[in-house]
């Protein structure tokens, strides 16, 4: 084939090399469209829901209902706070400053169960060695929030387990993430498989910026973008490596 006044003739490894490669990076793109869509459908049921009017519901719906029904709904609950075993979540960023959110159990009225109610985003101090202050909330009156299931992160530094000497001077501890299933051994097995993020109107709280995605869709989108561009710079890269002169 002559392309230029060149001959292309390209070898069979620069073929395959070049097919893989294209594979991968429209694979890659592709992936990122399809987690765009799912973060809009994410946030537009998270906007859908904060929409509605808080809601009361049975402690067996609390505990076994469904994911998806009950994810991002607009609860009230009653109970009192355990203000001796506040969890602080540390690495969290907002705004570019490091900081931590801020756990309370919420022990509920006529049940045994406890949910973990997440009161917001409070930054370090100067330094990291002096223990912050964290208020202590009451509940009368009910704690209106958001259900929120922790997702799974692929990459976890440390243990979310707590450990067994509780500090009573300071009532907290630090934990890396929240990992329901490893806390569930402090809290006598007794915590629920979500958590409230506390809304606005309640006091007692720190920062709330609450996010359903960490990433918004456009920035997905943005990466498929840059993903289909290597694709095409790996094709165009192929054929001018692979255009000889015709002697």
């Amino acid at each position: 084939m002559k392309i230029a006044g060149r001959q292309f003739k390209p070898g069979l490894w620069a073929v395959a090399l070049t097919v893989c490669g294209m594979t991968l990076f429209i694979a890659l793109g592709l992936w990122q469209l399809e987690r765009a869509l799912l973060k809009e459908s994410i946030e537009d049921r998270f906007q859908q829901r904060l929409s509605e009017p808080d809601r009361a519901i049975s402690t067996d719906d609390l505990a076994g209902g469904n994911p998806v029904d009950l994810e991002y709904r607009k609860l009230m609950l009653r109970g009192s706070y355990d203000n001796s075993r506040n969890l602080l979540v540390d690495n969290q960023l907002h705004g570019g400053r490091a900081g931590y959110h801020v756990l309370t159990p919420l022990q509920l009225e006529g049940s045994d169960r406890i949910v973990l109610v997440n009161r917001g985003w409070a930054p370090w101090g100067a330094s990291r060695d002096d223990p912050p202050s964290v208020s202590m909330p009451v509940s009368a009156g009910g704690v209106a929030g958001i259900v929120y299931f922790p997702s799974e992160s692929a990459f976890q530094m440390g243990t979310g387990a707590l450990s067994d000497d509780w500090p009573q001077a300071i009532r907290y501890q630090l934990i890396p993430h929240v990992d329901i299933a490893a806390l569930q051994a402090t809290f006598e097995g007794r915590l629920l498989p979500w958590m409230l993020w506390l809304s606005p109107g309640q006091q007692d709280y720190y920062v709330r910026d609450w996010k359903p995605v960490w990433m918004r869709p456009e920035k997905s989108r943005a990466y498929a973008v840059q993903w289909f561009a290597f694709a095409l710079v790996a094709l165009v890269f192929f054929i001018i490596m692979n255009l000889r002169k015709i002697e």
